[in-house]
C-alpha cells in the first residue's frame, strides 16, 4: 500500500486595523468557496473550527511531497485573496492571548457545535478558542495503524511537540489542560482492540488523544503541530511523521 499524506491547517481570522481576531467566518467562507472556483480548487478544502475566528483548510491525499507543498501553497493563494476581499487577514499564531479575542462566538454554520460551545463555560470557550495547530495524516493498513499509534508513546510525542512548539510550550499545556490529560494513547493488542477503543469513546471525534487512528479516511493522525504560516515547517512535520511509520 502506498502511504498518502494529508494535512489539515488552523489561522485566525482578524481584522487587519486592529490586529483583534474577529468572529468572521460566517463573511470569509462564502468567500473563500467563490475564489477557490476562480482557482480551480475545491470549495470542500476550506471549513469552520468551533470559534467563528478560526479557518481550516486541508490537503487532499497527497502521494509525493512536492504534491503536498503545491496544494498547501494553492490554498494559501486562495485564503489570502479571500481574506483581502473582504477586508480580513489571517494569523498563523498557534496561541492567542485573551486581550486579542475580546467577542468569542460559535460559529453559525453548525448545530452540533453550537450545543457543544452552549455546554462550556466562559473560560473553557476561551481556551478552546485561543488554540491553533497543524494536523498531519498518513494513510495506513490496520496493522501501521495499531504499529504506529503504540510506537509513540510519551517521549516521542513530547519530541514531535518541540518540532511544532512555537510558544514555549504553552498552547500544548493549555491543551492537556483542556483535555485533563497527556493526550498519549493507549498501547493495542490488535486493530479490534483499537475499533472497540474508538466505539467505548462514541466514535473517532471524541478521541482527544494526539495521535489518534481515523476510520472514516483510515488515517493516523496527529495532532501535536502548532500552527505556523512557513509550508516547509509543515512539510517538515510530515517527515518526521513519515520516519516514526517506517520505524514503527
Amino acid at each position: 500500500m502506498k502511504t498518502t499524506i494529508g494535512v489539515e491547517r488552523e489561522r485566525f481570522i482578524v481584522d487587519p486595523r486592529t490586529n483583534i481576531v474577529v468572529p468572521a467566518i460566517d463573511r470569509l467562507l462564502p468567500e473563500i468557496k467563490r475564489v477557490s472556483r476562480l482557482f480551480g480548487i475545491s470549495g470542500d478544502f476550506f471549513g469552520y473550527e468551533l470559534f467563528a475566528g478560526q479557518i481550516e483548510d486541508k490537503t487532499p491525499p497527497c502521494l509525493t511531497l512536492q504534491d503536498l507543498r503545491d496544494s498547501l501553497a494553492k490554498n494559501d493563494t486562495v485564503l489570502k485573496e479571500a481574506a483581502r476581499r473582504v477586508g480580513l487577514s489571517l494569523d498563523c499564531s498557534e496561541i492567542i492571548e485573551k486581550e486579542r479575542m475580546p467577542d468569542l462566538k460559535v460559529n453559525p454554520f453548525d448545530a452540533h457545535h453550537k450545543k457543544e460551545w452552549r455546554s462550556y463555560s466562559p473560560k473553557m470557550r476561551r481556551d478552546i478558542s485561543s488554540l491553533a495547530d497543524v494536523d498531519v495524516h498518513l494513510s495506513v493498513t490496520e496493522n501501521q495503524a495499531v504499529a504506529l499509534i503504540n510506537f509513540c508513546r510519551k517521549r516521542i510525542i513530547d519530541h514531535l511537540i518541540e518540532i511544532g512548539d512555537h510558544s514555549s510550550g504553552r498552547r500544548m499545556n493549555r491543551y492537556r489542560f483542556i483535555i485533563q490529560s497527556d493526550g498519549v494513547p493507549p498501547v493495542f493488542s490488535d486493530f479490534s482492540h483499537l475499533m472497540r477503543y474508538i466505539e467505548s469513546h462514541n466514535g473517532e471525534k471524541n478521541i482527544t488523544d494526539l495521535v489518534k487512528y481515523r476510520p472514516s479516511i483510515k488515517t493516523v493522525e496527529f495532532k501535536m503541530f502548532g500552527a505556523t504560516e512557513s509550508v516547509e515547517e509543515v512539510i517538515g512535520y510530515v517527515k518526521a511523521c513519515l520516519e516514526l511509520l517506517r520505524l514503527s
